[in-house]
């Protein structure tokens, strides 16, 4: 694992006027092989991952920080045996990481929402306020205090059960057709759509639905939404 930082400068107050908000103030790029992970730990910010860019090594990971008024920290990264360990303590604009094929990606947002597309490996993603959209070959796990989750898998195998949890929100999911599964849902106060077609129970303003989806062995999804309204539908493949 390399891991070089490369801290931008930090322009005066003149120059800060001619440049745009969104212009990172801190970029860090190393490399992360397969089977290794990053963690994002977050006070605040819109937290987007997306693959690396074609022109960079295969396991590049890059990190960029855009700050919001005043300039803060630039957010520490601490390697561990699983991979890297980011902490940006103060409330950022923007959280850009770009994802090496294989490394999975752990994202704990305090405020704001969540943005991934195309990343290599699977995902567990968590914000307070805010909501989550995901878009991924692999496979993930989601939880969110207020605000929606929306996120497609394209993963046929997972190990045990992948939860999704919203207390203030609606879960959409999409999941790959193949896939074999126990299919768990529950709301407290909303209605669930899936096209699965399994019945399910309700009671009052809460409604239930467990079945098994092929054969599903140990695999499993569990959807628990407090107040919000929960779709689980099939991905079909393209034609």
């Amino acid at each position: 694992m390399k891991q070089t930082l490369l801290l931008l400068a930090l322009f005066a107050s003149t120059a800060l006027a001619g440049c745009t908000s969104k212009a990172p103030y801190v970029r860090t790029v190393g490399e992360l092989q397969p089977g290794m992970r990053i963690e994002l730990r977050v006070a605040g910010a819109q937290v987007e991952a997306y693959a690396p860019l074609p022109k960079q090594p295969t396991q590049a990971y890059t990190l960029e920080a855009t700050a919001l008024a005043a300039i803060p920290p630039a957010p520490t990264i601490v390697p561990d045996r699983r991979g890297i360990v980011v902490n940006a303590p103060q409330a950022l604009a923007d959280l850009l990481v770009r994802v090496p094929p294989g490394v999975d990606l752990v994202v704990r947002n305090a405020v704001g929402d969540i943005d991934v597309s195309n990343v290599g490996g699977n995902v567990d993603l968590a914000t307070e306020r805010g909501s989550i959209h995901a878009l991924l070959d692999g496979y993930a796990q989601a939880r969110v205090g207020t605000g929606n989750i929306t996120v497609t898998m394209g993963a046929l195998a997972w190990p045990g059960t992948l939860r999704f949890r919203d207390d203030n929100g609606d879960v959409t999911l999409f999941v790959a057709a193949n896939a074999h599964f126990h299919l768990h849902l529950q709301t407290g106060d909303g209605t669930i759509f899936t096209t699965y077609g399994l019945r399910g129970t309700s009671k009052g303003t809460s409604e239930r639905i467990d079945g098994d989806i092929g054969s599903a062995g140990s695999q499993g999804i569990s959807v628990v939404v407090k107040r919000g309204s929960i779709r689980v539908l099939r991905m079909m493949p393209q034609a």
